[in-house]
């Protein structure tokens, strides 16, 4: 004699890897998530830092002319150039952040 479990009709109960799997999935839905989150935020604060390093350069430029030795104006120069690597750096970090375009 078999009993009946209410609520799960004969033949169709799920087995216990379609949870695992399901529940696999949700999981790896979530990390996905999370992963995205983490690279908006990192291009947020990469935006930032551009910004502030932009700030700077210009500071350093508007000062450039004012300084009355050639040494000192070489030494901005170089400060606003290293400023500039870093900017290049940056794009090229946000540019590995952007998720891949789709292709159509």
């Amino acid at each position: 004699m078999m009993r009946k479990v209410l609520g799960i009709q004969s033949g169709s109960a799920p087995s216990d890897s379609q949870f695992a799997n399901r529940n696999a999935t949700r999981a790896g839905d979530i990390a996905t998530g999370l992963r995205i989150a983490k690279r908006l935020e990192a291009g947020r604060h990469l935006e930032q830092a551009c910004a502030s390093l932009q700030d700077a350069a210009v500071e350093l430029e508007s000062v450039l002319f004012d300084l009355p030795g050639l040494r000192e104006q070489a030494d901005l120069h170089e400060a606003i150039g290293s400023i500039m690597e870093t900017l290049r750096l940056i794009a090229s970090t946000q540019a590995r952040l952007e998720p891949p375009v789709a292709a159509e």
